[in-house]
């Protein structure tokens, strides 16, 4: 069964949002948005939504499938995760850490629209 863990709503100054391990040491500075909407590197991802200029993005943390999932998978990717799983804005406005969520792990983000997500859905897999 699907539990959400978190949920908020950000104004991303840069209109992204960073999926990590707590202990990553992934590079995402080599990221070119215009080629790709997502970027991975070493247990860590990077993803482009909606500018913060153009209004909030929902963010959800779930460990499971949602019931209701997003249409779109933006990134499914394997992490082995040693630190924890953190969720945050290069901007720092919102850092969130799942410090239980450990282990080799399935990270799918899903979302609203391909290009500019309004909405996205980060699932974990439940399983270790």
């Amino acid at each position: 069964m699907a539990k959400m863990h978190a949920a908020f709503e950000i104004e991303s100054q840069f209109g992204v949002i960073v999926v990590r391990d707590s202990e990553s040491d992934g590079d995402l500075s080599d990221w070119n948005p215009n080629e790709r909407r997502s970027y991975v590197d070493r247990n860590a991802a990077i993803f482009a939504v909606t500018p913060g200029v153009d209004g909030p993005v929902r963010c959800e943390l779930w460990q499971g499938m949602p019931t209701e999932p997003m249409q779109h998978v933006i990134l499914r990717e394997r992490f082995n995760i040693a630190g924890g799983l953190e969720i945050e804005d290069p901007a720092g406005l919102i850092n969130v850490h799942a410090f239980w969520i450990r282990g080799d792990r399935e990270i799918l983000v899903l979302a609203d629209d391909l290009n500019w997500p309004e909405r996205v859905q980060i699932v974990v897999d439940p399983s270790e």
